[in-house]
């Protein structure tokens, strides 16, 4: 089923539509497309790399990268940690 997320992504064309071309039932498919999104997030703690520099990088599992400015309080960080 991963094999199918990955070709409908690939594809273009909207889920209901991929679906009715393969046999492929629109909850499952959606099920299946949680679970690879899932799949592509780190679970749990990520180290951190403290050390002497302009600042603290955050790094979001879609691509964004979030610079904060040293002295940024632990509570914002921890609220800019959230927003994901």
């Amino acid at each position: 089923m991963l094999a199918h997320v990955a070709a409908w992504k690939a594809s273009g064309q909207p889920r209901k539509s991929y679906c009715s071309a393969h046999g492929l039932g629109l909850h499952t498919m959606a099920y299946w497309c949680s679970k690879a999104r899932r799949e592509q997030m780190p679970g749990g703690f990520v180290p951190l790399e403290v050390g002497a520099g302009e600042g603290l990088e955050l790094h979001y599992p879609n691509g964004v990268r979030l610079l904060l400015p040293t002295g940024t309080s632990m509570a914002q960080v921890a609220a800019y940690v959230r927003l994901y």
